[in-house]
């Protein structure tokens, strides 16, 4: 497999993965959606969503084709694969459309697994400075279910790698905040990140456990007290058990089933100036909590390339 030039970093989200050069940035995300620019422009465009039913490639893109009436949305005119672009081998199908409209065109490809289900358009922009031309390294990455190795949602600043079993419900990017909830029957995990840490942490002098505690995101007293905490080197986690509370109370302070962990764990990565946290709820075990901490971090571009996509 060949490789981008320079260095790369993981994106995935929406159950597709691949690689994309250090210098892309995550513009926009929605469900089944990604945007991503390049000094603030749009350089890769991802559509996706599982199928069910027949679905035919050919005949997706003819309908994109007559839905173009405006430079809003321009027609895609199927064309064989652009030269250097990768084949896909089944059970994947594939065609390459191209589109122009009124200042900038570009050309993209429907992707379809079999397999998975999963089908895909994925557009890049042309400005003529030479940014697509890294179109088809990025494809030749391109993944619509969990490789072994690599991490299953990579947007924005952020990684991570959950558990198959789970589903991402709902998530929230503001200025400073993320927040991204997963499901799976009556296990609930989110994942936070917080923006500047330096100043948020001032509000507490510095003080990452009190700043937690202040918040949101833990069961009243006893359930999770100042006394209950576990403290580690610039990290707090609380473990609780409580009984269910009064109607108007977060979900994610019900009584954890047996032999289930109920946990927030917080911590603060002062070289990034980023406070990151794993919040579960009645999680089957504490490895899967382990596991889900260790592998939740920051995108560095020092060390993009360790992360394996």
């Amino acid at each position: 497999m060949s490789r981008l030039r320079g260095a790369t970093q993981p994106f995935a989200w929406s159950g597709i993965a691949l690689r994309i050069p250090m210098a892309w940035e995550t513009g926009m995300v929605g469900h089944g959606y990604a945007l991503l620019e390049y000094r603030s422009r749009p350089v890769m465009e991802l559509k996706t969503a599982l199928v069910r039913g027949r679905f035919s490639v050919q005949r997706h893109l003819k309908q994109l084709d007559r839905s173009g009436r405006n430079d809003r949305v321009p027609a895609l005119h199927p064309i064989p694969m652009p030269p250097g672009w990768p084949t896909f081998p089944p059970p994947v199908e594939v065609r390459a459309f191209r589109w122009q409209g009124a200042r900038v065109g570009g050309q993209g490809l429907v992707h379809f697994c079999r397999t998975s289900r999963q089908a895909t358009l994925i557009q890049f922009y042309d400005h003529g400075d030479g940014v697509s031309a890294s179109a088809p390294q990025v494809l030749e990455t391109l993944r619509d279910h969990r490789p072994g190795s690599g991490p299953s949602l990579a947007v924005y600043d952020i990684y991570a790698t959950l558990p198959k079993r789970f589903t991402l419900q709902n998530f929230q990017f503001e200025a400073g905040r993320f927040t991204l909830d997963f499901t799976c029957s009556g296990e609930i995990v989110s994942l936070l990140r917080w923006s500047p840490a330096d100043v948020i942490l001032a509000e507490c002098g510095g003080n990452l456990e009190q700043w937690a505690a202040k918040g949101d995101l833990l069961p009243p007293p006893p359930a999770a007290s100042m006394e209950n905490v576990q403290r580690g080197e610039d990290a707090v986690e609380w473990q609780w058990d409580v009984k269910p509370v009064r109607r108007g109370r977060p979900a994610f302070w019900r009584r954890s089933a047996a032999g289930s962990v109920s946990a927030l764990r917080i911590w603060h990565r002062s070289p990034v100036n980023r406070i990151l946290a794993v919040r579960a709820e009645a999680l089957a075990d504490y490895a899967t909590f382990e596991r889900i901490c260790r592998d939740y971090g920051i995108i560095q571009k020092e060390k993009a390339r360790a992360i394996q996509g």
